[in-house]
């Protein structure tokens, strides 16, 4: 079970987690997983890039502890913040009826490339949205048909290399040989549960960065994100209730978003010995109104283009998804069709952290 092990390093807003990936009775199979917390990044930036490397450290020791064995590669998931999308409709005119191959298919992909901001980014991923053969039959699976004309609606995701350079750096002086980047956004779009064969978006609330994306085909048609999360309902919690951050978290985990309340209600939890209370209806209105806010955001995110009209939405990430209404809270405000997606078979704390169980997905299909 712990032979030929891969690792893969996801990289949250509030948290890295390191994860050793292997294929096991032809399953993709989290051995172990590892996790620091650290400052995280808001707009594309890390908060704290002089600690990064000292988590890494720690987050890597941790593994190798847990392993016993050294880490030589590790593939790295570049979040939305530091990446971008890039849709293409490429064409091909053949002479005469040809059959086409797996070289005609990179050729496209290949030859089409380019991108104008090429300097600040670079590419990690190209896949199918869909492929159009003579004008209408439209596929997923082009290989050995024949055709004269050949239509490839292409995604490439670029990152930034600003992240990219950062973390090689890093990981490489702490001992790591190997360091490969794919697309967070893309793993956990490929693992979400919908088996509706349309396209359709993830949205994951972490604690400081949500991120939005439409997964069509076999790629991503919209990738964005903004920095707003479950962290930002914690400092709401302080602000108006006066309470530190610390015990504004504490008692952002009681929520219940669906109860009814009265004004002498109140949520209470300890914390050192110290008894903790905020009233529970001006509490659940602080988080509402900033749930309905990202709600907007994402909604006006979605209405981008009359094509995502009506998709479903899978709501991800730790910010939002463990409050017990959450969901009914982005439906009222976003008009969408709001769905739930977690790990499967998974009632741990961890279990909206769909990113992990993502990445682990794409790290061995892109092998």
């Amino acid at each position: 079970m712990l032979k030929n092990l891969k690792y893969v390093l996801d990289v949250g807003s509030s948290a890295l987690r390191l994860i050793a990936v292997t294929r096991f009775n032809n399953k993709i199979n989290v051995v172990t997983k590892e996790e620091v917390l650290y400052d995280g990044y808001m707009d594309g930036e890390f908060l704290m890039p002089e600690k990064l490397e000292e988590a890494l450290t720690e987050l890597t020791r941790n593994m190798v502890n847990k392993i016993r064995k050294l880490i030589s590669t590790i593939v790295v998931g570049v979040p939305a913040e530091f990446s971008k999308c890039v849709c293409k409709r490429i064409s091909r005119k053949f002479v005469e009826m040809h059959k086409i191959t797996e070289a005609d298919i990179q050729d496209l992909y290949e030859s089409n490339a380019d991108f104008g901001d090429s300097q600040n980014y670079e590419l990690i991923n190209y896949s199918a949205m869909q492929f159009v053969l003579d004008g209408n039959d439209k596929t997923l699976s082009p290989i050995n048909k024949k055709t004269d004309t050949l239509i490839l609606d292409a995604s490439y995701i670029l990152a930034k290399k600003s992240f990219t350079t950062l973390i090689g750096e890093k990981l490489t002086k702490i001992g790591v040989d190997n360091v490969e980047f794919i697309s967070t956004p893309l793993g956990q779009a490929m693992n979400c549960p919908d088996e509706s064969n349309k396209p359709y978006a993830v949205v994951d609330v972490g604690h400081i960065s949500t991120s939005v994306c439409v997964y069509k085909g076999e790629g991503l048609a919209l990738l964005s994100s903004f920095s707003m999360g479950g962290g930002h309902i914690s400092s709401d919690i302080m602000q108006v209730l006066g309470l530190n951050f610390k015990d504004a978290e504490l008692i952002k985990r009681k929520v219940i978003l669906t109860i009814d309340s009265n004004k002498n209600d109140y949520y209470e939890t300890c914390y050192k010995g110290n008894l903790i209370k905020a009233p529970i209806n001006i509490t659940n209105q602080i988080v509402k109104s900033r749930i309905e806010m990202i709600a907007k955001i994402i909604g006006e995110i979605l209405s981008i283009d009359d094509v995502f009209k009506g998709i479903n939405v899978y709501l991800t990430g730790d910010g939002i998804s463990n409050f017990k209404g959450a969901r009914n809270i982005i439906k009222e405000n976003s008009n969408l069709n709001v769905f739930e997606y977690r790990n499967q078979f998974d009632n741990s704390k961890d279990k909206y952290q769909t990113s992990v169980y993502g990445l682990a997905t794409l790290a061995e299909v892109a092998k």
